[in-house]
């Protein structure tokens, strides 16, 4: 993935649906909340104003089975990868984020935000917690390919090391 890649998050719901865009190195772009209503048409709108969104990540919550198919087809017709993420308890992590992008003021700081409620919909925070999910999935994977990778020096070190331990050293011929 290049810098110019974005990843969309979708927190599907019944009556809205949470949308961000994040890069592959879990940068927010954007972050919304659509109509389930108008869902295709508002998808198809942002993968035209963001250009380079190469992967469509979906919680499997509340109205996945309904959202989902539609996410596939738009992906296939954009040539764009889909996939689902477990999005178990991303509204509390979403609520988590939302005290920390709007502090409580007045006589709310005084309460432990883990005591308050948004006085707002989350849902565009809980698409943001999956799209993180998914990068830090995306970002572990390559760790594992990487240590999975070994050069072709320790390559021919470890086949020498095996055929020593099968052979021994063998004879050396001075001539």
């Amino acid at each position: 993935m290049t810098e110019n890649t974005y990843i969309l998050a979708v927190d599907p719901g019944n009556e809205k649906t949470g949308v961000a865009i994040v890069t592959p190195d879990g940068s927010m772009v954007c972050r919304n909340i659509i109509s389930t209503k108008t869902f295709n048409d508002d998808i198809e709108r942002l993968l035209t104003e963001y250009y380079g969104i190469v992967h469509i990540v979906c919680g499997n919550g509340t109205n996945h089975k309904h959202l989902y198919p539609s996410l596939q087809q738009i992906g296939r017709n954009h040539k764009i990868t889909t996939s689902l993420i477990d999005e178990s308890h991303s509204t509390e992590e979403a609520r988590k984020l939302y005290w920390k992008y709007n502090p409580p003021t007045g006589w709310r700081k005084f309460l432990p935000t883990s005591m308050q409620f948004p006085p707002e919909p989350v849902d565009d925070l809980t698409a943001l917690v999956i799209g993180l999910r998914y990068t830090k999935q995306l970002a572990q994977s390559k760790i594992e390919v990487k240590e999975a990778t070994i050069s072709s020096s320790e390559l021919e070190e470890k086949r020498l090391h095996a055929m020593e331990q099968l052979y021994g050293k063998g004879e050396v011929h001075d001539k």
